[in-house]
């Protein structure tokens, strides 16, 4: 399954993706635009003085925002996108469009070229592999990101069947 590279969601009544979704789209894939955006979101900014010990998490408050609410907010939203940039926003357009899917043996989420499997809050992804920090657990891929959300949501695709046997299919 694909889906076309001017696909725009807007999540949860937020700011609609749909001006930055075709240069988003398009660096899918492309660790350098992820490792930009990484850059660009603060991560792995902990600050020289020992302070990042006593700031709150990014990650964990968004999480805890969407806990609470239970659906996509604006506020939310905006969380995400600004705690994961481009990564977050592409996490949240395959919740709504749901992309996320959980089968008897894997958690698969359908990217716009592949299907990544993401375990135990890895993926096996490139971006995941080559340009997130594997001892920071904030730096997540779209696809780790993807699942997070659509579990505290309840909106990940179930299917009873193995993985393992459909991939063979795709």
């Amino acid at each position: 399954m694909t889906h076309g590279e001017g696909d725009a969601v807007d999540a949860g009544g937020g700011r609609a993706a749909g001006d930055t979704a075709n240069a988003d789209a398009n660096a899918v894939g492309a660790g350098d635009a992820d490792a930009a955006d990484a850059d660009a979101a603060g991560a792995g900014d902990a600050g020289g003085d020992g302070s990042a010990r006593d700031a709150p998490d990014a990650a964990e408050d968004w999480r805890a925002a969407l806990s609470a609410a239970g659906e996509l907010t604006p506020a939310v939203v905006e969380a995400v996108v600004s705690t994961h940039g481009a990564r977050g926003r592409r996490a949240i357009e395959a919740v709504s469009e749901e992309r996320v899917k959980q089968y008897r043996d894997f958690t698969v989420v359908v990217g716009h070229r592949a299907e990544h499997v993401v375990e135990d809050g890895g993926c096996d992804c490139e971006d995941a592999a080559y340009n997130l920090d594997p001892s920071d657990p904030d730096e997540r891929c779209w696809h780790a990101l993807a699942v997070d959300v659509a579990e505290a949501l309840d909106r990940v695709d179930h299917h009873d069947m193995w993985y393992s046997e459909v991939h063979e299919f795709l």
